[in-house]
């Protein structure tokens, strides 16, 4: 089997590593301070580059990448440790408004004109992405929401509600209160209430709900991915500069033996992402989401297990904010439990399997 990228996928890699740049500490402390806790004019930036219209059928104007091309970009992100919401901002609301045929606001989206979130989960029900509580009475729009990743950021919300609905909503609606909340990983989420607030209907397929959980689901794991590899790639090279004993730490065996298992880690992980994205999701939409469960499982405790260990060699200061480590360690931690913890997500993989 060939695991080589293709030109186009190295020109996508290459391209997102010269966006992003050297990890910048202080810029991204000032990029947080913005109005949602990300700079709007990034994000069209982030749109030129065609990262949003990799998520997009080509029917609705996308350039239809396929799994394999969309874990790329997400590895990419992950291990220049991007700040931009790519993920939850970009892809899940694309993916959910295409699914929803929603073509207008796939249009506004890919081009940044406008920026959605997506409300599915609700309070006392966990990691469940079924709406149980937000219902449809009439054309207005009656419930909760909880842990709306990305909502201060937004200027439209996606609701799920029950009998298989979307609402497509505007962020500053009659009837909607939000409390807004910094996140694990800097960025910002909203609790979300809907007193019969006006909104957009549209159908909203099972399966093609499910899909897009898939989808997120897989891509999570491959940010997580590069996320851990930037983790192990900091602390190899601190490992050979820190000093102790007239040596160098990274001379110690007990070191060298704990950091080739993260290696190993490491690897395992990445082949897991690529196994999973090379499968195609349409052969049994039913299993999809719940074999994407099992990798996004697999891949969040290797790239927890490296980021502790990450944490521990760094000493102290690897826990704060002052180094890329700490930051990509806290979103590894929010990345490993969207849409479903190791324990929920091996769960669905056994159901699957």
């Amino acid at each position: 089997m060939n695991f080589d990228l293709d030109d186009d996928q190295r020109l996508t890699r290459d391209t997102i590593g010269r966006f992003l740049g050297p990890v910048d500490i202080a810029a991204r402390h000032a990029m947080r301070q913005a109005d949602g806790g990300y700079p709007r004019t990034r994000w069209r930036e982030v749109a030129d580059l065609g990262l949003l219209a990799l998520a997009a059928p080509a029917a609705m104007g996308g350039i239809g990448g396929t799994m394999v091309d969309l874990a790329l970009v997400a590895e990419a992100l992950g291990k220049g440790l991007a700040i931009d919401p790519w993920l939850e901002n970009g892809v899940l609301p694309i993916r959910l408004a295409a699914a929803a045929d929603d073509g207008a606001l796939v249009g506004d989206l890919l081009a940044g004109a406008r920026v959605a979130a997506v409300a599915f989960a609700e309070p006392g029900r966990r990691y469940e992405t079924e709406a149980a509580g937000t219902r449809v009475d009439g054309e207005r729009l009656v419930g909760a929401k909880t842990f709306v990743l990305g909502a201060p950021l937004a200027d439209t919300l996606l609701v799920t509600a029950t009998e298989n609905r979307l609402a497509r909503v505007a962020a500053d609606a009659p009837g909607i209160v939000r409390q807004d909340y910094p996140v694990i990983d800097g960025s910002r989420a909203a609790t979300i209430d809907l007193h019969r607030v006006p909104a957009e209907l549209f159908d909203l397929p099972a399966t093609g709900f499910d899909r897009v959980i898939g989808d997120v689901r897989l891509l999570a794991a491959a940010e997580m991915l590069g996320l851990a590899q930037a983790m192990f790639d900091d602390t190899l090279a601190y490992v050979g500069e820190r000093q102790q004993f007239g040596a160098a730490i990274g001379s110690f065996q007990a070191l060298q033996h704990r950091l080739v298992e993260c290696y190993a880690a490491l690897e395992q992980a990445r082949s897991m992402v690529l196994r999973t994205a090379m499968l195609d999701p349409a052969t049994d939409d039913a299993k999809w989401p719940r074999i994407a469960a099992g990798a996004k499982a697999f891949v969040g405790e290797a790239a927890m297990r490296i980021g502790l260990e990450a944490v521990q060699m760094h000493g102290g200061m690897g826990q704060t904010d002052e180094l890329a480590i700490g930051h990509a360690l806290k979103r590894v931690m929010l990345l490993d439990r969207l849409l479903g913890d190791q324990t929920l997500c091996l769960t669905a993989y056994a159901r699957a399997a």
